[in-house]
């Protein structure tokens, strides 16, 4: 019997799934988060007519690893928004295979473009030491933390569409048969987390 660590096959499967959950569990906590800074903050402002400082910047910042990792958990699953319309004039799979291998090229692109820009705002952040601009909690905490969110979800989807385009062109040089797995969402795995 051979350990996921000898074949190379299961041992990426398992960090690729190692990965899933990780991004999971922070989608996870960012909503738990998200949403009691919220209902804490509605609750003290229409109840108690009083606000805890700094529930709203929490909100905001958690909010921020929300969107970004549901962006690239999105990008991963394939259900992330987009305006294609190409469906509509060709018909054949390997044409639109072709179109969704150049969608994924050119939005791989533009993100590894973005990504410098997303580093040097972390790298800004990890060098001006900033702290929130309320306590909560009678502290204060490194905004780096959700400055790092940007870089983190710019880094995944750049690294989903890679993945994305490089099964494309492997669908477009075998030359053979209907590739519909790619074109539609990805499958959930059993466990979300």
């Amino acid at each position: 019997m051979t350990s996921k660590w000898k074949d190379p096959v299961r041992a990426g499967r398992f960090v690729w799934d190692l990965l899933l959950k990780g991004q999971r569990l922070i989608m996870l906590i960012a909503i738990i988060l998200t949403t009691t800074a919220i209902m804490i903050e509605v609750v003290m402002r229409y109840l108690f007519e009083s606000s805890i400082v700094g529930v709203q910047e929490l909100a905001a910042y958690s909010a921020l690893w929300l969107y970004f990792s549901g962006a690239a958990y999105g990008t991963h699953a394939r259900i992330h928004i987009t305006a294609d319309l190409s469906h509509l004039v060709f018909k054949s799979p390997r044409q639109v295979i072709v179109l969704k291998f150049l969608s994924n090229l050119i939005s791989f692109g533009l993100l590894a473009y973005i990504i410098p820009w997303g580093w040097r705002y972390f790298e800004w952040g990890l060098t001006r030491h900033e702290q929130s601009s309320s306590t909560f909690m009678g502290s204060t905490y490194d905004i780096v933390l959700f400055q790092a969110a940007i870089f983190y979800g710019i880094v995944f989807m750049a690294f989903y569409f890679f993945i994305e385009t490089i099964q494309c062109l492997r669908a477009i040089l075998a030359g053979h048969g209907d590739h519909l797995e790619l074109i539609s969402d990805r499958k959930e795995t059993e466990t979300w987390i």
